[in-house]
């Protein structure tokens, strides 16, 4: 378990630079248990433990030590696997994850070595493996579903280790010792190094845009030594800086063509609504003043932009991220206005006085906010999550002191920011400047 926890740092450490992009991934514990009774015949045909004699606590040998290595080898049992990986999204549902994991349990002896007073081992398989979870969206297409199905192809390096429990008398060379020798309990008499190939299905439920949770069940297979092991585990995955959003292509515009049909100009024609085109060619009658008109008589025309930017502004109870109810009318305001302007985009960002225990717990309470605000134009207003980003700033932007509660209740924020335009079809006017 030891290489486990190192394991796990080293994680951390990786995942530190790569914080502020998105789509990275981290699992800091994968808890599962490691099937591996379908491979017991192979493994003790290369597990061999190079004994067949045992020395008890008062100097008595027992064995008649004539099995030598024919005495069978060790299986090792099934039992708790933990792990960690950390990935990086390749596409919205497809990622590649680098895994490292531990399964620690006693050995099986085989029946010979059983019958000889050797029956007691520890066996640690560790395994390290690059695995590619490729989400069946990538097929189907992208929806907007929290269960995110997947599957897993991979592979990597399986060690196992096993170190007797018990004194024993060598009959052969073994870890070191003679013939003959004692080899003292906790010595490593035998040891694979194999390469593995991983399969499997599993399922993403995402809790919200930062979290999900992870089930799997996996088929590993030992190439070197041609043997099966199955895996079923669970944990919680984490993503840092928010999920890659899916693109949608937008087609080109192609201009339609537009046939002018030759003017005629008839002397001393009548032109009843001043628009300076005669009465006869009009093919607009009636046009109102002070409107642009074609040579056709017709009104022209003109696309106009209106440009959005308003801002949100909500705040929040001590130590809390629920938003309340007197803010909920305003944030269906911002609901509105981005409906109506359909390319908008809005940055939330979430802010904390400085009361936490800690920079890292404001921090995460600031993160928190801001997703509390996003989830509610998403899941209450409909609005798409790729149209909205957010951002934690902990306590490092207060807009008041933090020495007084007034100044503290001002700190505990979400500020955002909502941007877009919209295009319109208008007539255009005489006064109107085109830009």
């Amino acid at each position: 378990m030891k290489l486990n926890k190192i394991a796990l740092a080293l994680v951390a450490v990786a995942a530190a630079p790569l914080a502020a992009n998105a789509g990275v991934t981290i699992s800091p514990l994968l808890l599962g248990y490691h099937y591996t009774d379908e491979a017991h015949d192979e493994q003790r045909e290369i597990l061999r433990t190079g004994k067949n004699l045992y020395v008890n606590a008062d100097g008595q040998q027992i064995g008649d030590g004539s099995r030598g290595n024919d005495n069978g080898g060790v299986a090792k049992e099934s039992g708790l696997y933990t792990g960690a990986a950390l990935g990086i999204e390749l596409t919205p549902s497809t990622q590649f994850q680098v895994e490292y994991g531990v399964s620690n349990t006693n050995g099986e002896a085989s029946e010979d070595s059983a019958d000889a007073g050797i029956n007691r081992f520890d066996v640690e398989q560790t395994m390290i493996s690059g695995n590619f979870l490729i989400g069946t969206e990538e097929f189907t297409g992208y929806t907007d579903s929290a269960f995110k199905p997947y599957v897993l192809v991979g592979a990597g390096q399986s060690k196992i280790e096993v170190e007797n429990q018990e004194t024993y008398a060598a009959n052969s060379a073994v870890a070191g010792y003679e013939t003959g020798e004692d080899v003292p309990a906790g010595t490593e008499v035998s040891s694979s190094k194999d390469t593995i190939g991983n399969l499997g299905l599993g399922a993403m439920y995402r809790i919200n845009d930062a979290l999900s949770l992870r089930g799997e069940a996996r088929a590993i297979h030992n190439f070197d030594n041609n043997w099966w092991e199955g895996m079923a585990l669970a944990g919680l995955e984490v993503v840092l800086g928010g999920h890659l959003s899916p693109t949608v292509a937008v087609p080109p515009q192609v201009e339609p063509e537009v046939s002018v049909p030759p003017v005629v100009v008839v002397e001393q024609d009548v032109d009843s609504d001043g628009d300076g085109v005669p009465d006869s060619i009009d093919e607009c009658p009636g046009t109102p003043m002070n409107v642009v008109v074609d040579e056709r008589g017709c009104p022209v025309a003109v696309d106009i932009t209106d440009e959005l930017k308003m801002e949100l502004r909500v705040f929040f109870d001590n130590d809390k991220s629920a938003i309340k109810d007197q803010y909920k009318t305003e944030i269906a305001k911002v609901a509105e206005k981005m409906r109506e302007y359909p390319n908008s985009s809005a940055r939330v960002e979430g802010h904390a006085s400085k009361t936490g225990p800690s920079a890292r717990y404001n921090q995460r309470l600031s993160e928190a906010r801001a997703v509390a605000v996003k989830s509610m134009l998403t899941n209450e207003f409909g609005i798409a999550p790729n149209r909205l980003s957010t951002v934690g700033y902990g306590y490092d932007r207060p807009i008041a002191p933090n020495d007084t509660e007034e100044g503290r209740a001002m700190n505990r924020r979400v500020y955002a920011i909502i941007t877009g335009d919209k295009t319109m079809t208008v007539e255009q006017t005489k006064d109107m400047v085109i830009q």
